[in-house]
């Protein structure tokens, strides 16, 4: 497995603020440097994807995208291990404050 880097950069596809891109590493939007949960949730999906290998984190990942979306998906809740109950299950609403934008793009 590739060693982890951590890359803090000016722009990341609206409306998230950070993502993990096996085997590159973990993105983070500068603005948010220093914010721990979001290092933490990326540092989850990072041991995923050395605990699964690369092919079949991103099968996996996709697959449960398709079937449960974002918010309900069993990697991404995983992830937010840090969140109360509500936010673990309404996390778009609460940090993307993008609800119906995540549903017309992906419902």
């Amino acid at each position: 497995m590739k060693r982890l880097k951590i890359y803090y950069i000016r722009y990341i596809l609206p409306p998230y603020r950070g993502i993990t891109i096996p085997p590159f590493g973990i993105f983070i939007k500068k603005e948010h440097k220093g914010n721990q949960k979001i290092l933490n949730h990326d540092l989850v999906h990072w041991k995923q994807y050395q605990r699964m290998g690369l092919f079949t984190f991103y099968f996996k990942y996709f697959k449960q995208f398709l079937i449960y979306g974002y918010n309900k998906m069993p990697m991404e809740i995983e992830a937010r291990y840090e969140e109360d109950e509500y936010t673990k299950k309404h996390y778009s609403e609460v940090y993307h404050k993008s609800k119906h934008l995540l549903r017309k793009l992906f419902h």
